[in-house]
């Protein structure tokens, strides 16, 4: 493959600053529309009455087409120009919002969500390639990262927020308006304050190797929703199967072009494999966990829905916080030791959730485990993305970005199953070998204190048995990075 230096066309302010602050705004509103629709739905479902595929579709299309494209629209930000992307990319995420906001029809809904997906899959890893281009010290390439990511934190956190006021005022298609002025503004903005950078002797996008890359993703990933929502069956050991042979055959025929569209030379470079196991495992872990946070608060203990997500906004702010001090402490310190100190913090998280009780003491040990945790994750992810952007070439940052967030969709997906059937599994052991699921239980046992207290009890082994297997695979994760850590000595 023959490759050039990326043509580099500034905009019209040398303000790196500026600039990320624009990049923030789509990455922000990204992440409001990843959740938002959570608190939309029951009246979107009341006035369009869709079927109930027709339901889990409107609320699982987007988070598919965003995995199931990043890889593609990486390459073709690469390919076409980072910035020309973004602006491309911000008009159809506005019309597709405003559709949406007037859609008659559950299918109307479906269609413009996939849309703002792929749209939106494209946004994020033409941004993250602009960061490191438009801070090439490594330390301020890695404190914008935060900063980025902080950002998009924010959406996430205020998405239940925005949403609940705009219901309690507005109506359902409310809240996809949100996305139209925000585009507008990066539309208008991004010529003006953003460089462009893309590589002027790549290839053409070869269309095989995306449809590949998304039929492979999109089932494996929609394999995993299935065994997480309806258990072992044969549907998800067949999409899993099939979405697995065409991910061998997608690597295959990257190994064979001469101008591919995810260059895996990429992994072949020093520490980078390392580094991509690092992420995906802890996406798996995060992942994987956070579906026990919920269950545990509100029935376990309790408390509930509003009351059960004010235990959980310490994790969001520590997380926010940590995104933002880890970069701090690089220019302080060796990189290398600001990572291995936060994956000390994260496993430090998982030992709270061990011991995690059915009593009010237990609260303690979950929250302070899911703040340790979200902390030492959020002070590392910076470093851990510029590691492998860093290391990619100049013409194949975007698709290197993309890669990474693909690797984290599929680790949390991938968590939601293992975690998941492990502590299912340590549940179905306390309970009987019939037991259904602890959702089962738990409904089952209606206003039963004595079966409750049961349920409630073997939930809480599983949880821990979880937080004792994320025990064990950060010990593996910091064993990765040390090594890692090792070859930057």
């Amino acid at each position: 493959m023959t490759t050039t230096e990326p043509a580099v066309r500034p905009g019209r302010t040398l303000n790196p600053r500026l600039a990320l602050a624009l990049l923030a705004l789509p990455s922000m509103l990204i992440a409001i529309d990843i959740s938002v629709l959570n608190v939309a739905l029951p009246q979107m479902a009341a006035d369009l009455r869709p079927t109930p595929t027709e339901l889990l579709w409107m609320n699982d299309i987007y988070g598919f087409m965003v995995g199931g494209t990043m890889i593609t629209m990486g390459a073709i930000g690469d390919r076409i120009g980072r910035r020309r992307l973004i602006v491309w990319c911000s008009v159809v995420f506005a019309l597709a919002s405003a559709l949406a906001a007037f859609a008659v029809e559950p299918w109307m809904i479906i269609a413009t969500r996939a849309v703002m997906g792929v749209a939106g899959a494209a946004i994020m890893p033409a941004s993250m390639a602009l960061i490191g281009r438009m801070f090439p010290d490594p330390k301020r390439a890695v404190a914008a990262m935060g900063a980025y990511m902080t950002c998009f934190l924010t959406g996430m956190a205020a998405a239940p927020l925005i949403g609940g006021v705009m219901m309690a005022h507005w109506w359902w298609g409310s809240v996809f308006l949100l996305g139209v002025p925000v585009m507008l503004v990066t539309l208008v903005a991004a010529p003006r304050l953003l460089p462009e950078y893309k590589a002027e002797s790549a290839g053409r996008i070869d269309l095989p190797s995306a449809a590949l890359c998304l039929a492979s993703i999109l089932l494996v990933v929609a394999a995993l929703k299935l065994l997480v929502n309806g258990g072992w069956s044969w549907e998800p050991a067949l999409a899993g199967a099939v979405g697995l042979g065409l991910g061998v055959v997608f690597v295959r025929r990257q190994r064979a072009l001469d101008d591919p569209l995810v260059d895996l030379a990429l992994l072949r470079r020093p520490g980078v494999a390392r580094v991509m196991w690092v992420l995906f495992l802890t996406a798996l872990l995060m992942g994987g966990t956070s579906l026990f946070w919920s269950f545990y608060l509100q029935d376990v203990q309790g408390f509930s829905p509003l009351f059960a997500a004010l235990w959980l906004l310490p994790s969001t702010v520590a997380m926010m916080c940590a995104s933002n001090l880890g970069p701090w402490l690089g220019q302080r310190m060796a990189p290398t030791k600001v990572v291995m100190m936060s994956l000390a913090v994260m496993a430090a998280g998982f030992v709270c959730y061990a011991a995690a009780t059915t009593g009010r003491a237990g609260i303690a040990a979950m929250v302070a485990g899911s703040v340790l945790a979200t902390a030492g994750i959020g002070a590392a992810f910076p470093f851990l993305m510029n590691d492998v952007i860093s290391r990619a070439p100049q013409e194949r940052a975007g698709s290197a970005a993309s890669f990474v967030q693909t690797a984290n969709e599929i680790g949390i997906a991938t968590g939601l199953v293992v975690l998941g059937s492990v502590g299912t599994v340590v549940y179905r052991a306390a309970m009987g070998a019939q037991s259904g699921s602890w959702v089962d239980g738990y409904r089952d046992a209606a206003q039963n204190t004595e079966v409750l207290h049961r349920v409630s009890e073997a939930f809480t082994a599983g949880f821990r048995t979880v937080g004792l297997v994320g025990v064990a695979v950060m010990a593996v994760v910091l064993v990765l990075y040390a090594a890692r850590a090792r070859m930057a000595d």
